[in-house]
C-alpha cells in the first residue's frame, strides 16, 4: 500500500497541507516498506488552474492507494475514485500523525468532494476590502471594519 499524505513540509513531522492541489509536499507512505518517499508539488501547486486534477493525475500514476488530506476537489476526487484510490478526508495535525489517525480508522474514508472549499481559499475572502452581495449584486462594505 501507498499512502499519500499532504504535507506543509518535506517530513513526517510537518504539519497537513489541508488544500490537495496546492499541497506543498506529498509525503507517500510505503506500508509494506515503512519507508518514505517525498514529492515536491510545486509543478502542479504553481499551475494557473487544475493544480487538484493534476496532483490527482501524479498520485495515480505513482500508484498510490490512499490520499489523506484535509480538502479535496470534485475533479480529483473522481479522477482518484475512478482509479481505485480510497480519499480520506479531515486530515490534521502533523503528516506522521494523520498517518496514525487513519491506521487507527478515525479518519473515514470520503463519499464525495468537499464543498466548502479549502480554508485557504475562504480566508482570503476575508481579506477583500468589499465584498460582493450575490442577491443584489450589488458591492457592500464588510461589516468587520478591520477587514476593509
Amino acid at each position: 500500500m501507498k499512502i499519500a499524505i499532504t504535507s506543509c513540509g518535506p517530513t513526517a513531522d510537518c504539519s497537513i497541507d489541508e488544500r490537495l492541489g496546492r499541497a506543498y509536499w506529498i509525503l507517500l507512505y510505503h506500508l509494506e516498506e515503512d519507508a518514505w518517499s517525498i514529492i515536491d508539488n510545486s509543478q502542479n501547486r504553481n499551475a494557473s488552474q487544475g493544480a487538484g486534477k493534476l496532483t490527482a493525475q501524479t498520485l495515480v500514476q505513482l500508484g498510490t492507494t490512499h490520499v489523506l488530506t484535509g480538502e479535496i476537489g470534485p475533479k480529483a476526487f473522481r479522477i482518484l475514485k475512478a482509479s481505485g484510490v480510497r480519499i480520506h478526508l479531515g486530515a490534521s495535525g502533523s503528516a506522521a500523525g494523520a498517518l496514525l489517525a487513519w491506521q487507527r480508522g478515525d479518519l473515514p474514508e470520503a463519499v464525495a468532494a468537499t464543498e466548502s472549499g479549502s480554508p485557504h481559499c475562504l480566508l482570503a475572502n476575508t481579506r477583500m476590502p468589499a465584498m460582493l452581495n450575490m442577491r443584489t449584486d450589488k458591492l457592500t462594505r464588510s461589516p468587520h471594519p478591520e477587514r476593509n
